[in-house]
């Protein structure tokens, strides 16, 4: 007689003998995902550095999930954090 997990390992837990069951694929994109997005602690968003034929553009994210993001604050929040006493217009608007 062999125990439950035994039979899991070896596929004959299976309803038909000839089943199997299909492998998940690994989810490259979402991993990928995660190191290069950034959650903001000061302003909640979500943002990412975009370099395109040497052109630095900052791509913001407001409704999406924070969970797993490395914290790192956000080029406008850092703007405003440097110069407590800022010019509205000085300010990139995440929006």
């Amino acid at each position: 007689m062999s125990s439950i997990l035994e039979a899991v390992a070896k596929g004959t837990d299976l309803k038909h003998f000839n089943e199997r069951k299909e492998r998940v694929p690994n989810n490259f994109d979402a991993k990928k995902a995660d190191n290069d997005l950034r959650a903001c602690p000061v302003c909640k968003v979500v943002w990412e550095v975009m370099i395109f034929n040497q052109t630095i553009d900052y791509k913001y994210y407001h409704n999406f999930p924070r969970y797993g993001k490395e914290k790192g604050t956000c080029p406008s929040c850092a703007q405003r954090i440097k110069n407590k006493y800022y010019h509205n217009s000085e300010v990139i608007d995440p929006s």
